[in-house]
């Protein structure tokens, strides 16, 4: 059993007595309810006046943000990371992919059950700018405008945290918080289900519609964790794959050809849907390949760091329905 840890006092350790090079968590963020990357480096955290240490380290539902998209900077050295559920499956999915040595990480685990969503605390707030908010308990306190208003912290939770399918971390050497109750997630999403039942011509309507928003700004790639190549096809030039113009049709070829990608590989964390500006619907399509893998397969994305990746694997009984 994984042994429970205070986030502070184990960072403290890790980085005092050179366990690891570098740690990396959250601290608070700059706007309301938000969190941000805190990287901390052995020997010089919190060693100058003014800079920040272990002791700045927090979580807690603000704590939305991947941070193993992070990991990509620091190759080569002994890394702590805090992980949710979610993002210990991206971890987990990197060690199959032998980008990281498992002997390398230290894992503090964070269960989580859901996070912050800026758009849905603006749904819930009717505002997107509050005065000010803090979140007590499983409420959030906002003024807004000057009037004070009291909203459950479920309205303001990530859609995809509704149904984790692991919500405590598979991937842990160290526990920073208390296990939380599972969701039962063996069913596919509302929105899936919801495509399922859709003709043919509503689903391309529908692809055409979000593609029409899309401006190619590539901000889901960059949160992406299993976005790590170092070119990505959409920014050569030679010969050039991808266009960049406002015609619906290039923001069509990088998504289909992105989400080629990470069929098999996607996690669910929905750090590429918070980070998109146009609020484009890519859960929709994440969901969608995530639940092809789990019934034609048999795989769960990141949920055994031992296993084979699904692209690199193979049995002889394998579905092929989605060849021509």
């Amino acid at each position: 059993m994984t042994e429970r840890a205070d986030l502070r006092t184990i960072a403290a350790k890790l980085l005092a007595d050179g366990t690891v090079d570098v740690l990396i968590g959250w601290q608070p963020g700059s706007s309301p309810l938000s969190a941000a990357p805190l990287i901390l480096h052995a020997g010089s955290a919190g060693s100058e006046p003014g800079q920040a240490g272990p002791e700045a380290l927090v979580f807690d539902a603000r704590c939305a943000m991947n941070l193993v998209n992070l990991l990509h900077k620091f190759k080569g050295k002994k890394v702590a990371i805090v992980v949710k559920g979610c993002d210990a499956r991206a971890l987990a999915g990197l060690v199959q992919e032998r980008q990281f040595d498992r002997n390398d990480l230290v894992v503090l685990g964070a269960p989580c059950a859901g996070v912050i969503s800026p758009r849905a605390l603006a749904r819930a707030l009717n505002s997107d700018s509050p005065d000010s908010a803090t979140l007590k308990n499983d409420r959030i306190h906002a003024v807004c405008g000057g009037v004070e208003t009291v909203v459950p912290l479920s309205d303001a939770l990530d859609p995809g945290c509704r149904r984790c399918a692991m919500r405590n971390p598979q991937i842990a050497d160290w526990l920073v918080a208390d296990p939380v109750a599972q969701t039962d997630a063996s069913e596919p999403a509302e929105n899936v289900e919801e495509a399922w039942r859709m003709t043919r011509a509503e689903r391309w309507r529908k692809f055409r519609q979000e593609m029409a928003r899309c401006i190619l700004c590539h901000a889901c790639r960059q949160v992406c964790p299993a976005c790590y190549c170092g070119e990505c096809f959409a920014d050569q030039s030679r010969p050039r794959l991808a266009g960049r113009t406002d015609d619906p049709a290039d923001a069509m070829f990088f998504h289909l050809l992105r989400w080629t990608h990470l069929a098999g590989r996607c996690t669910g964390c929905g750090a590429c849907e918070r980070a998109c500006p146009m609020g484009v619907d890519l859960r929709l399509y994440n969901d969608f390949l995530r639940e092809f893998a789990r019934t034609e397969y048999g795989y769960e994305a990141g949920a055994d760091a031992q296993a084979p990746p699904l692209i690199g694997g193979f049995k002889p009984d394998d579905p092929n329905r989605f060849t021509l």
